[in-house]
């Protein structure tokens, strides 16, 4: 597929940066779509790894490793697009990730044997986090600082539906089809970006931003962006606080559905509602950003956090598997909504003071995330303790460390310095 060489009329603003009042929209609703499907690659398929686990002859905890597994493709992926973006533009990675993608959901769809379906989630993964890395860059590309927070909680609202919508979906399949079905599925959404991609989605970094620095100095240049206290300090304490959240999402099926005993119906219940609550807060921080600082709604939305996963703690410190359900799922609830207040405007921060590298700084905040989710995937299998505390305990210590990373930010840092 080739990209247009010319842009139309309503389209010119895409190589400037805009600095009126007003934002994209529709432009940035549509890439929320294109973000999509990462969570609903995660969260689908959540409800049928019991019935899979069956089918493979294994353990719900052994399939489980399909997410870490998902997550490795994610941390390499956006790696690898983030420069390469940087160099040839937006739109041509998007193309390469989005076919990866559908080849790797149908190999997921098709296959019986647990291993190649480790594989098939890793290339998914590949394919799928391009855009999430170009999508960050894009709107870095062409917003201000306070304008790319807004976007962020704009962005979450659409790709947000994913999470909340997901489980329950996956669970309504499991009804009337086996669980290859939530695979084809997936297929037919990775097409649906490549439509997007084709017909709405214009390259937004010009010629004279590029990255023309020689392609063996890339490694260097992610050492130069993790020493750089603008983006180090928000980029990392945001993933740590991230990541939590995929320690939740490996846990989840064994916590409220093997422990609790819930049925796949009710999990999507209980995983939507978690992941409304952090729509609804992304979606308050467009208004709190109209009227306090970025940096202070991201400090307030990271100490709700280590309050909500300290709770968590204690519950499986003191109570263990007999702690009250309500309770619990409450604790987990103002974990994840409290990502509302911390993912946009962490984000917003870490790409402020990056140019011609924001799609490599998209790519490293991403890909930190989800190292994160890695290690407390490891560290959740360590600990030979509850299913309860063990989630608590993992997501404290991680929410504790960036939220500590959160208040080393320069308070005086002004992002309207930010070109």
């Amino acid at each position: 597929m080739s990209v247009p060489k010319s842009t139309p009329p309503h389209q010119s603003t895409a190589s400037t940066r805009v600095r009126s009042a007003e934002l994209p929209i529709a432009w940035i609703m549509m890439l929320g779509l294109i973000v999509a499907v990462g969570p609903l690659s995660i969260d689908m398929y959540l409800p049928a790894l019991p019935s899979m686990a069956k089918d493979f002859g294994v353990p719900t905890a052994f399939i489980a490793n399909s997410v870490p597994a998902y997550f490795v493709g994610l941390v390499f992926g956006q790696l690898f697009y983030g420069p390469l973006s940087d160099r040839i533009g937006r739109v041509k990675p998007l193309y390469f990730g989005m076919i990866l993608y559908v080849i790797a959901s149908v190999l997921c769809a098709t296959t019986n044997n647990e291993y190649v379906l480790f594989a098939g989630r890793t290339l998914q993964a590949l394919g799928a986090c391009v855009g999430a890395v170009v999508t960050r860059a894009a709107i870095r590309d062409r917003l201000t600082a306070r304008q790319t927070a807004k976007a962020f909680s704009i962005m979450i609202l659409v790709m947000g539906l994913a999470p909340i919508l997901a489980p329950s979906l996956g669970a309504l399949f499991l009804q009337f089809f086996s669980w290859h079905s939530i695979f084809w599925f997936l297929a037919a959404f990775g097409l649906l970006n490549l439509l997007l991609t084709k017909f709405f989605f214009f390259e937004t970094l010009t010629e004279e931003n590029r990255n023309v620095r020689p392609a063996k100095e890339v490694l260097s240049q992610y050492w130069d962006l993790l020493k750089d206290p603008t983006f180090n300090y928000p980029a990392i304490g945001g993933g740590l606080l991230m990541g939590a959240m995929f320690v939740y999402i490996s846990a989840a099926s064994e916590l409220i559905m093997d422990t609790y005993g819930m049925s796949s119906t009710h999990f999507g219940w209980i995983f939507g509602m978690n992941a409304a609550g952090f729509v609804g807060l992304t979606q308050l921080n467009q208004w709190l950003t109209n009227r306090f600082r970025i940096l202070s709604i991201l400090r307030f939305g990271a100490m709700m956090q280590v309050i909500a996963s300290a709770g968590l703690f204690i519950l499986g410190l003191i109570f263990g598997i007999d702690a009250w359900l309500p309770l619990v799922l409450v604790c987990i609830f103002f974990c994840i909504s409290g990502l509302g207040l911390t993912q946009p405007n962490s984000s917003a921060i870490a790409l402020a003071f990056q140019k011609q590298r924001a799609g490599m700084a998209s790519a490293l905040q991403g890909s930190l995330m989800f190292s994160v989710g890695i290690f407390g995937g490891l560290l959740l299998n360590l600990f030979p303790v509850n299913p309860v505390l063990k989630i608590g305990i993992t997501m404290f210590l991680l929410m504790s460390l960036g939220c500590l990373l959160i208040w080393r930010i320069d308070r005086n840092l002004n992002l309207d310095d930010a070109e």
